[in-house]
């Protein structure tokens, strides 16, 4: 068990201890420094035998780092077409007759521009400051108006599509693209379920019932916003139309188009997680955005923010996949599940998810709860009868909660950052988490949910 002990605690130490020179809080160098450390307890010694392991674990997040890679871009052209503007309107004006309905709108908003960029920190930064005059003026305070931002950005990120975590999870246990679609299918329904219980929760706390004054109210009706921004929404349009299509019809349209191409792409290592089926919609949907000259004037602004907004995430990733290779090269997957043979299921369910939530708590980051932890109680989980798709909702969503609560919740630090600047007063980011706490106890229930049913 020392082999599954040290590097496990060195990396926690690397990770946690952010005194130690150079080395602490560094999570992409602790992640290499515990690969390196896991392949010796594994009495791997061959550098040859280190690279196998590295594309090993490359290859099986490449799903990961593809969405990543082109969310990011897609990401932008969905800012440079004004899509997210046209939904923003277009809620306040469904929605936003009252306080309450405002706060709904804005959810709903966020979430669908965190969707869009499969990341919460990037939608926090670009959409948040679209909403935060029309949450002040209603007298939110600036903790409120942060935790709103929050709460929407961080389901955003959950949310299908691009759903990271979700990718992320059946990455690691290198489950088949069909029940990969099936995970996705049913996130669709736990992350709908949390948005309908995050914007009550919102509006019921946040905010009291009152009529807005007339000039937070959009004048034109949601016909007439729909209609000036329709061709900003296509792209948008076909995504879903497309993943439609994929998820419950089972017609993968890109790889029908691209045929012997996705066949070729799909065999090789790492490269085939440009085959992704969600990946392949997002590469159609960024490439249609080229028709607006908007984009076509902008395109290098958006390869170069893209590409700068993405690299944080890949360097983690890509370490990460060092780790995850390293972890299976070692064999210290089956040294814990031969340890873990003499224990009780529910013993080895509570303490594994949460431990999860654990590490999600105290790096800030759902990445990093998910490859540390989950590539060992993943496994575990499938080895006890639960299925693939089951296994993937529980450490995706038990991985997202931990981001969600304190005391590193990095989006709610970003989202109160973000608030302070633009009212000019001062924001207690950890106020803002204690606000997230409930719904990041629902995300934690479902995860713990889906290993019993």
């Amino acid at each position: 068990m020392y082999s599954v002990i040290i590097p496990v605690g060195l990396l926690f130490t690397l990770i946690m201890v952010k005194k130690i020179p150079k080395i602490g809080g560094n999570v992409p160098l602790a992640l290499l420094i515990g690969a390196i450390v896991t392949l010796i307890c594994g009495k791997i010694y061959n550098p040859i035998e280190w690279a196998k392991a590295w594309i090993n674990g490359l290859d099986r997040l490449s799903w990961v780092m593809a969405l990543s890679f082109v969310g990011s871009f897609y990401g932008e052209t969905q800012d440079k077409i004004g899509t997210l503007d046209t939904v923003v309107d277009l809620f306040r004006s469904l929605f936003g007759k009252s306080a309450r309905g405002m706060v709904c709108a804005v959810i709903i908003a966020i979430v669908v521009g965190g969707e869009a960029f499969g990341d919460c920190n990037g939608a926090a930064a670009v959409i948040g400051l679209l909403v935060v005059p029309a949450l002040a003026g209603m007298g939110m305070s600036g903790e409120k108006v942060a935790a709103t931002i929050a709460l929407g950005c961080m389901l955003g990120s959950i949310m299908p599509p691009i759903s990271q975590a979700v990718i992320l999870s059946t990455s690691i246990l290198d489950l088949p693209q069909a029940v990969t679609d099936q995970t996705v299918n049913i996130t669709f329904i736990t992350s709908g379920i949390l948005l309908v219980l995050s914007t009550a929760y919102a509006a019921f706390f946040f905010v009291k019932n009152q009529p807005l004054p007339a000039d937070m109210i959009p004048k034109e009706s949601p016909l007439t916003i729909v209609k000036k921004g329709f061709a900003g929404l296509l792209p948008l349009i076909l995504v879903i139309v497309l993943i439609i299509l994929n998820s419950i019809f089972n017609l993968n349209i890109m790889k029908m188009l691209l045929g012997p191409v996705y066949t070729f792409l799909s065999q090789i290592p790492v490269v085939k997680g440009l085959t992704n089926s969600i990946v392949m919609i997002l590469i159609a949907a960024s490439l249609i955005t080229f028709i607006f000259k908007n984009v076509r004037n902008n395109a290098k602004d958006i390869l170069s923010s893209g590409f700068k907004n993405v690299i944080p995430s890949l360097k983690i990733q890509v370490c990460a996949a060092f780790f995850v290779g390293a972890i299976l090269a070692g064999g210290q997957i089956d040294v814990i599940i031969e340890t873990m043979e003499h224990l009780s299921d529910n013993v080895i369910k509570i303490g594994g998810g949460a431990s999860v939530v654990l590490m999600g708590m105290l790096t800030g980051s759902q990445t990093s709860a998910q490859n540390i932890i989950f590539t060992f109680f993943g496994p575990l989980l499938m080895n006890m009868g639960i299925s693939g798709a089951h296994a993937s909702i529980v450490g995706s969503h038990l991985a997202s909660a931990g981001q969600m609560m304190p005391p590193a919740n990095f989006t709610a630090m970003i989202c109160a950052a973000l608030v302070s600047s633009s009212l000019g007063k001062k924001v207690d980011p950890m106020k803002t988490m204690m606000y997230l706490l409930p719904i990041a106890l629902g995300l934690a229930f479902v995860g713990f949910l889906f290993m019993y049913i």
